[in-house]
């Protein structure tokens, strides 16, 4: 691979943008808290999920394919679960995002859950631990790097909407709940903004054509509110992303289904 192709891939592959702005947000969370796990585990989350994606696809499909969704991946993991619980649990995560990633989908590079998700609340579910959320709810700081470089990333992909939508209605659902100024402070939280700009538009998991495209968000928002409501989970974007993802696999199946010619 020569100098020029390198070039074109770090220019048009978008998903390694998201990920050098988790990596922004990761050193400044580094340097805020200053603790070994802190620093470790976010890089043992990427290079887990790395090595898991390249030797999953090895055993497959006899062939080393590395995908730049893994560093995204990985870092989500490494910024969502708590660094104060055991090494292992971030293990387990990147097991389970790698294995959902590779094996619940619908072809090739197409999987249908959002994997940082699938790993981090299958893992919660499982072994009860908290989703913390520490690497950008700690302040409204890592925001400055968050919204301005995802908001420029995401409107050269033509995926802002999905979290536009999601947040107008989450906002007018705090707004009725607690009022409009509790609820401006609710949305600027840093796992509301993580959650809306990063893993809600992922490209492979949500849809990017068609009414469902500025519907997706819509959905989301709302079985957030319906968790939230029922108070059954501590978690509530996770699980409703996770939701959402199923819902809209299955109108894809039900569409192609109904556009498939039938034999007479």
């Amino acid at each position: 691979m020569n100098l020029k192709a390198i070039y074109k891939i770090i220019l048009f592959d978008f998903r390694l943008h998201v990920a050098f702005t988790l990596f922004l947000i990761w050193l400044l969370a580094v340097w805020h808290f200053r603790t070994l796990a802190a620093f470790g585990y976010p890089i043992l989350a990427v290079g887990l999920i790395t090595i898991l994606d390249l030797g999953i696809t090895w055993v497959r499909d006899h062939k080393i394919y590395l995908h730049s969704a893994s560093f995204v991946t990985g870092l989500l993991i490494g910024l969502i679960i708590a660094p104060n619980g055991p090494v292992w649990i971030v293990a387990v995560a990147c097991l389970l995002a790698s294995l959902s990633k590779q094996f619940i989908k619908l072809g090739l590079r197409q999987h249908i859950f959002n994997p940082a998700a699938f790993g981090v609340m299958a893992t919660s579910l499982i072994f009860g631990i908290s989703i913390a959320w520490w690497g950008i709810a700690w302040s409204k700081w890592p925001l400055m790097i968050l919204i301005p470089l995802m908001a420029r990333i995401l409107w050269r992909m033509k995926r802002l909407m999905l979290p536009i939508t999601f947040l107008v209605v989450f906002f007018l659902f705090l707004a009725i709940k607690v009022g409009p100024q509790e609820s401006i402070k609710a949305l600027f939280d840093g796992s509301v903004m993580l959650f809306a700009l990063v893993m809600l538009p992922e490209p492979i998991t949500s849809p990017n054509k068609g009414y469902f495209n500025y519907l997706f968000g819509v959905l989301v928002a709302i079985i957030s509110i319906l968790i939230s409501s029922t108070k059954a989970l501590g978690e509530v974007f996770l699980p409703a992303l996770l939701f959402g993802n199923l819902i809209g696999f299955l109108l894809i199946r039900f569409k192609t289904f109904a556009k498939a010619p039938t034999s007479k």
